[in-house]
């Protein structure tokens, strides 16, 4: 198999509940893991979609369906109704800053663990300033690096570019060009029965 392609935001609640076994999976399988980050908001404005309206009746059964996957898979998982959905913007521009200090993973997980297991407000920079502190990243470089034009162009970009290669969502998983994308444990049975 080749490496293995994770389009995430940090907004979903199934991304999160995702990664961790995404990891596992890769380790099993001698494949590689690569992040790549899309922003939700822009890519509904693309497909002409939104979020699932609260109070529907899968955006009951998502929510009911993530309390359960994250039992199975043993993590701690609190949904926030009251914030979603979740403005990710500045949390994903400051992936790129992480990835450039080789701290992608840390920051990944430690950013979904405050948004879905946390229960914490990735939309307010204290928080964020938290997360980085604890990664030892200077959170000075952080924020100026989350203002700039080049970082905001390239998240955009980088949805757009998911878009074109037929993504509409998150989770999405891509193994070579092959698109896979729903809950946890829909991609995870595909990924095990790839052949």
């Amino acid at each position: 198999m080749t490496d293995l392609e994770f389009l995430f935001d940090f907004s979903s609640p199934n991304c999160y509940a995702l990664v961790k076994e995404l990891k596992a999976f890769c380790t099993k399988k001698g494949m590689g893991l690569k992040y790549s980050p899309i922003f939700l908001g822009g890519m509904f404005k693309l497909t002409e979609d939104a979020p699932l309206p609260k109070g529907s009746l899968e955006y009951n059964y998502m929510t009911r369906n993530l309390e359960r996957f994250s039992k199975i898979v043993n993590i701690p998982f609190k949904f926030s109704h009251e914030r979603f959905p979740i403005n990710s913007l500045k949390a994903l521009r400051g992936f790129y800053y992480a990835r450039e200090l080789g701290k992608e993973d840390e920051y990944i997980g430690r950013v979904f663990e405050a948004s879905w297991a946390e229960d914490e407000d990735i939309t307010q920079v204290a928080v964020l300033a938290k997360i980085v502190d604890s990664l030892g990243i200077n959170r000075e470089e952080y924020f100026a690096s989350i203002e700039k034009d080049e970082v905001k162009q390239r998240l955009r970009q980088d949805t757009q570019s998911a878009f074109e290669r037929g993504v509409f969502g998150a989770p999405s998983v891509f193994v070579s060009k092959e698109l896979f994308w729903g809950t946890p444990g829909e991609i995870l049975w595909n990924l095990c029965h790839l052949g």
